[in-house]
């Protein structure tokens, strides 16, 4: 009887430690905005970037040091945000507010 609850313990263990859900690296998030764009931005985790895409195009942004939130930049770019909020800032352009969906 020892053997079998020991054969049933270690079965146990064994899927227990097999089971563990994969860790999520990247996450994407669809945006609409005050002005009407719609605009999308894949977050990785492991690379600590960002990829906003707007109008057919691409940006990569890296990730900044934020006291509240996130924030990702490039020279030009930038993207902050907070819950479901996010400002994205390009060029010279007015910001736009946008909300996730």
């Amino acid at each position: 009887m020892k053997t079998l609850y020991s054969a049933f313990f270690c079965s146990f263990l064994a899927s227990a430690c097999s089971s563990s859900p994969p860790v999520q690296t990247d996450r994407d998030v669809a945006f609409s905005c005050a002005n009407g764009d719609n605009i999308s931005v894949r977050f990785s985790l492991v690379n600590e970037t960002a990829v906003l895409t707007r109008n057919d195009g691409s940006i990569e942004l890296q990730q900044q040091p934020s006291g509240s939130g996130f924030m990702y930049s490039n020279s030009s770019s930038t993207i902050r945000g907070k819950g479901d909020e996010l400002t994205v800032t390009i060029g010279r352009m007015p910001p736009i507010q946008c909300k996730a969906k």
